[in-house]
């Protein structure tokens, strides 16, 4: 028997990125699940998050976890610093408006990806990746105008720094590759914990509510970015963030499955603008890729 030649670096990254984002997606559902106040929130995911991304960079580098640490350097307290942020703004849209609201305007993340890389690395941005910009861009101005039901504007704006801060972060990595930075989320961890710490007059939390937040903070969602952190040393930064797309169309169904939360017609209307996008840019980076 002939031995399975190995994934190309594409085929790899590629990989990483779908099995990355579909282990974000019921995260969405603990967050509008829980009844605690945010920056209670932002304790216990700091806390879990902390503990799941040192266990991942031991089970990777094992005796030399420390100097894995060490080597991400400054570099990796800045991709930390950027995952902070993308926790707490992700965080707060996910209590302060629909979730598919929320997840459609994070979707939009390689908007922003295209243009830092343009502005930072002087990637090219493509006739299709414009067209695709401003179609995003269009449906995401649908969704922010959005104020019925449980739609606001400050939780769409929420979700649209989590986006920011997103693409930062996966455009960050690019331009460290092949640096590993990925240690740097410990410290990402942390800053959350802190911030969430001298914030919170009291811990409110039920044992159950704990277990589930474990689940996400610990196991699901540190595996799930360590995935689409690495996958930028394989891939393009855009094509990364591309897959924040299935996350965006997954979770809102696990939210309205779990708690029956149905989105408006013009989140609807401004979700199905921006997919439809999105999925026109990938059939034409996949229609490339072939030529």
């Amino acid at each position: 028997m002939h031995a399975k030649p190995p994934l190309s670096d594409r085929s790899q990254g590629l990989l990483f990125c779908l099995i990355g984002a579909l282990l974000l997606t019921p995260d969405a559902l603990i967050i509008r699940w829980l009844s605690i106040e945010h920056n209670e929130v932002l304790i216990w995911r700091g806390l879990f998050f902390s503990l799941g991304f040192f266990f991942i960079t031991v089970f990777r580098h094992k005796g030399k976890t420390f100097r894995a640490i060490h080597h991400a350097g400054f570099a990796g307290l800045i991709s930390g610093f950027l995952f902070a942020m993308n926790t707490y703004f992700y965080t707060q849209a996910l209590q302060q408006t629909s979730a598919a609201a929320a997840m459609m305007i994070i979707s939009t993340a390689p908007v922003f990806a295209a243009i830092v890389s343009w502005f930072c690395l002087k990637e090219k941005i493509s006739l299709p990746l414009l067209l695709t910009i401003l179609a995003t861009l269009f449906g995401m101005g649908i969704i922010l105008s959005d104020g019925t039901g449980i739609n606001s504007l400050k939780g769409n704006l929420m979700a649209l720094g989590c986006a920011v801060f997103m693409a930062l972060n996966f455009n960050w990595a690019r331009y460290k590759s092949p640096k590993d930075i990925t240690p740097g989320l410990v410290f990402g961890g942390l800053m959350v914990l802190t911030l969430g710490f001298f914030t919170t007059p009291s811990v409110n939390a039920s044992t159950l509510e704990i277990s589930f937040m474990f689940l996400s903070a610990a196991i699901l969602m540190p595996i799930g970015f360590v995935l689409l952190q690495v996958a930028p040393r394989y891939i393009s930064a855009t094509e990364v963030s591309l897959f924040i797309l299935l996350e965006s169309v997954i979770a809102p169904i696990w939210v309205w499955i779990g708690l029956g939360e149905v989105p408006s017609s013009t989140t609807l209307l401004g979700s199905l603008v921006v997919l439809i996008a999105l999925i026109f840019y990938n059939l034409m980076l996949i229609k490339s890729r072939t030529k």
